[in-house]
């Protein structure tokens, strides 16, 4: 009876270990599907050079190109006035057809802008403004503070030169884009200095103003006063220097932007005014704290600040052929959500191995059906991942507008997904190479057979064996798609130690059944 009790004990002793070992290799290969996607979302979406690289890709799709060539033609004619452009070079009676001639013109030049974007100088304009655009965004990601007070905080698509480019082509002014991006990006980036500048030392006089006692200034108030007395003075000269630019251009905007420019014109006149008012305000203070009213100054100095604030925390124009895709109050959770992204990069390979080794572990006495269990989870893992990579494929083409845009977005999602694609076949092999070792050390007729074979080179080359062994592992970590972090280093190294460790246990076991042939 007591012996019954102890074999019952023992069976559900050892069917309780078999359901830890399942438990384990299933969430071990669901989380291996997690895993391969964080890598791959990383990959391609925070690695400036994975994005330029699929860039030139995408670029280089004959879809893609049809499709980029109606954008940039659209554009064209939303920058570029092209009946004024075409009326200026018809005589007087033929300028009614201005009109005209500029609609039948726009499938010419999407002609034109095809075989432009199948060039590489065009290509290289495109590829160098999306590497400029990522490495904004994820200085953005990374440190919003420092982006924010160097950038004013928004991420930019600069594509003005390719439409320049194609202007050009088509014997119209590109130069126009090229002047106006100029000056707006002058004074976009001389205003913002100037005005941090001042905000900062208005900021400093206005905290020494209410510390002045009987109107005698201090001797860093003074400084203060003086040196903010300076700023203004220089703001002044600038803002006239922008709007005589600013009158020089006035006549090359296209006609989508007037209005823009006119409202620009109208805040740089009451920069200029404001300063000017600082400037009189704080020559008098100098001249005499004693005879004006500081609380007068504070207070002018108190309404500057409002405007001020509101300038920097906005792009006062936005660039012809510029398109602003994010801002730093659009980031919400995406920083989050990076960095969510990074720690289960790092986490979840480790985290995936250790728990297929501890199923392996905990089958003491079944470890080789184990080790089939563990080579069948990743394999079936990168097979459910491949599957979902072409079930997608299939429906993402219903994310185009028209008919016409559905190969281009079709082929943008192959490319996009080709290195997650690569990722889950490398981890297949992974999955495989432990059902093969599994099998081989199995009771079977064709596995004895097989080791058998193998036994004399085993025993007699212990040299070679791990020779071979090392080159099939460097050639499959060649593959590797990009190893991205420490995580994945280790993942490496340990599956390295692994696969030493099952060619030293197959070589114990050949010498345990053939002796030492």
């Amino acid at each position: 009876m007591a012996s019954k009790t102890n074999e019952a004990a023992a069976g559900s002793g050892h069917r309780r270990h078999r359901v830890i070992v399942w438990t384990l290799v299933v969430l071990a290969s669901i989380l291996l599907i997690v895993s391969i996607t964080a890598n791959w979302v990383q990959k391609a979406v925070l690695d400036t050079d994975q994005v330029t690289k699929t860039t030139d890709e995408i670029l280089a799709d004959q879809d893609v190109q049809e499709q980029l060539s109606v954008f940039a033609v659209d554009q064209l004619y939303e920058n570029v006035d092209v009946p004024g452009e075409i009326a200026a070079q018809l005589p007087d009676p033929a300028k009614p057809l201005a009109g005209p001639i500029a609609a039948a013109a726009r499938d010419l030049a999407t002609n034109v802008a095809e075989k432009a974007l199948a060039s590489p100088q065009v290509q290289g304009l495109v590829s160098t403004a999306v590497s400029s655009a990522h490495q904004k965004f994820v200085a953005l990601i990374e440190d919003e503070g420092q982006f924010v007070s160097t950038t004013g905080g928004e991420v930019t698509f600069e594509y003005g030169a390719v439409i320049a480019d194609l202007a050009t082509r088509l014997g119209l002014d590109g130069a126009t884009i090229t002047e106006v991006q100029s000056f707006i990006q002058d004074f976009s980036q001389t205003l913002r200095d100037r005005l941090t500048e001042a905000q900062s030392k208005i900021e400093s006089t206005r905290a020494g103003i209410a510390q002045v006692e009987s109107g005698v200034l201090d001797a860093e108030t003074e400084s203060n006063l003086t040196e903010l007395n300076q700023i203004s003075g220089d703001l002044r000269t600038e803002i006239a220097g922008l709007q005589a630019k600013l009158a020089g251009v006035a006549d090359k905007v296209p006609s989508q932007l007037e209005d823009k420019f006119q409202e620009l014109t109208g805040v740089l006149a009451d920069i200029k005014k404001r300063f000017a008012s600082i400037e009189r305000q704080t020559a008098a203070v100098l001249d005499d704290p004693r005879q004006v009213d500081l609380d007068k100054l504070d207070a002018r100095l108190a309404s500057l600040e409002a405007p001020i604030s509101a300038l920097l925390d906005r792009q006062v124009l936005q660039t012809p052929g510029q398109l602003v895709l994010m801002d730093s109050d659009s980031l919400s959770g995406i920083q989050t959500v990076v960095q969510v992204l990074r720690n289960l990069g790092i986490v979840l390979p480790l985290l995936v191995l250790f728990l297929y080794m501890a199923a392996l572990l905990l089958a003491k006495g079944w470890r080789r059906e184990a080790l089939i269990a563990v080579g069948g989870g990743i394999v079936a893992a990168t097979l459910v991942l491949l599957t979902v990579k072409r079930l997608i494929g299939n429906e993402v083409t219903s994310l185009a507008s028209t008919e016409t845009v559905k190969p281009a977005v079709q082929s943008i999602w192959d490319i996009l997904s080709e290195s997650l694609r690569d990722r889950a076949r490398l981890i297949l092999v992974v999955g495989l190479a432990f059902v093969v070792a599994g099998v081989l050390a199995g009771p079977g007729r064709h596995a004895v057979s097989v080791r058998r074979f193998i036994a004399p080179f085993l025993s007699r080359h212990p040299v070679g064996t791990y020779a071979i062994v090392a080159v099939l592992f460097l050639l499959w970590l060649s593959f590797i798609p990009g190893i991205q972090n420490i995580g994945q280093v280790l993942v490496i190294v340990l599956l390295a130690v692994l696969a030493s460790v099952g060619v030293a246990a197959l070589r114990r076991q050949t010498a345990r059944e053939f002796g030492d042939v």
